[in-house]
């Protein structure tokens, strides 16, 4: 399991820490919410399976309308009411911005997120202990921080997409992406 989580940094992982990044540095240096919606549908033509795009943009959505309800900032109230998808990465980097962290920190904050997400649903779903769960975490650091500095901006994750691909055809599906 420590390898599959491994490959999906390396992977989905680099694409959303760089979108989560953009968003951030934008949100420090020159906020304009044209170019951040820019990044954001980027992103979103990145995703392409729809179930990951749309969990993608459903938790984005509610990221963003909780911190324009906890932070008074123009452009995140100005961002949180567009009616198009809005995607998690770069909600989390829009809001780190604004909030003046630096975009490596924020990347790699939201991959800390995004991987102790993804160990909760392997504990549901397996036979993983508490213990077990933070050895791999704690495995994973180095990933996080390698993926969280890196400023790669062209992106491959065949994992991910033929996952996805297959996940549409099953039978039974315990979790929505």
């Amino acid at each position: 399991m420590e390898s599959n989580l491994s490959g999906y940094l390396e992977e989905a992982g680099a694409l959303e820490a760089f979108s989560c990044a953009q968003s951030c540095h934008l949100a420090r240096t020159e906020p304009s919410l044209e170019q951040w919606l820019s990044s954001n549908r980027e992103l979103g033509a990145r995703k392409l399976a729809r179930e990951s795009r749309d969990a993608s943009a459903a938790m984005g959505r509610r990221f963003l309308q909780l911190a324009a309800n906890l932070i008074d900032n123009d452009l995140l109230s100005r961002a949180a009411v567009q009616a198009e998808p809005l995607h998690l990465a770069p909600c989390f980097g829009l809001v780190a911005g604004i909030l003046e962290m630096d975009p490596a920190i924020a990347s790699a904050a939201y991959l800390q997120q995004s991987i102790t997400s993804l160990i909760g649903c392997c504990q549901r779903l397996l036979p993983l202990g508490q213990t077990r769960a933070h050895q791999i975490l704690w495995n994973l650091k180095p990933a996080i921080q390698r993926r969280a500095e890196s400023t790669l901006d062209s992106f491959f994750t065949p994992l991910v997409d033929v996952a996805s691909a297959r996940h549409a055809s099953l039978r039974t599906r315990l979790f929505i992406s």
